[in-house]
């Protein structure tokens, strides 16, 4: 790794910033000095990350380089003893029997000025519940009928036209990237047709090229080639998949790269790119 990093010409600094792995720790996986990373599982982590920035085949150095590769070691289980378990759950108990007195006496506390105000409340105190008297009629009659304005007809509004829908153009522009996570960029294409890509390569400089079905332990749908003398350019016609997966380990070896007929806006990285393109069904 340390060779592809210096032929590549990609400092420390670089792949610190790429990889968000501190420089001593790249030191230490470029040394093969594995004490100094923060434990078995890390360390392939980072070994890992590091040479995928680089553009190397992960699974090939960990199979090439598996006696000298730090082993997952498992984690012990911790289990308490049963004086332990005992303390604690004796320890939860006298919580519980501490509160339950005081809750006791709130509620009853509660209950008691809820029966006073009832109580309260329905005692009767003489002609403050008596019916009011009735009006004594003074034979004046009332035309209710009299100065009453007529209701004037509402007028109903006219239904509002609906709006007309347009059809869909089908876009013909360039695919700009839909997401970005790390080394990895997702680009979407709207369409219902099987993805056919076109991968144009350079002639220098040289560059790996690789194409898979969603992730890296799917199918190769194209066979490796480290340089465009193999194939130029690289076709994957009517793909069965909704994904596929481009992995370049220098995109400035790229001319480009088209799916069903459009370009993608490739992004300026001095490190591997991982390039994702998702078929969404056409709305």
């Amino acid at each position: 790794m340390k060779q592809r990093r210096e032929a590549s010409g990609l400092t420390l600094d670089q792949i610190q910033q790429t990889t968000k792995i501190q420089k001593r720790y790249i030191i230490a996986i470029e040394e093969g000095d594995y004490k100094n990373l923060p434990g078995s599982f890390y360390a392939r982590a980072f070994i890992k990350t590091y040479a995928e920035s680089l553009g190397l085949d992960v699974d090939e150095l960990y199979e090439t380089y598996a006696k000298d590769l730090p082993k997952i070691e498992p984690q012990p289980t911790v289990q308490l003893s049963r004086k332990q378990t005992y303390s604690k759950a004796s320890e939860t108990s006298s919580r519980v029997s501490r509160w339950v007195p005081k809750v006791m006496l709130v509620l009853v506390a509660f209950l008691l000025m809820t029966a006073v105000y009832y109580v309260v409340r329905n005692l009767d105190f003489g002609d403050q519940n008596a019916s009011p008297t009735e009006q004594t009629n003074s034979g004046v009659t009332i035309d209710q009928n009299k100065d009453v304005p007529e209701e004037e007809p509402v007028e109903e509004e006219p239904p509002a036209e609906e709006p007309v829908e347009e059809e869909p153009t089908e876009e013909t522009g360039p695919i700009a990237v839909a997401s970005t996570n790390g080394a990895d960029l997702t680009y979407e294409i709207a369409t219902a047709d099987k993805l056919t890509t076109e991968i144009h390569v350079k002639e220098s400089p040289a560059t790996y090229v690789g194409v898979r079905d969603t992730s890296l332990e799917g199918a190769f749908l194209a066979p490796e080639y480290p340089n465009q003398s193999k194939q130029n350019p690289i076709v994957i016609e009517d793909a069965e998949t909704d994904t596929l997966r481009i992995r370049i380990g220098l995109i400035g070896g790229v001319e480009k790269i088209v799916v069903n007929g459009r370009e993608l806006e490739l992004a300026d990285s001095p490190v591997t790119q991982n390039i994702f393109v998702k078929r969404v069904d056409a709305e």
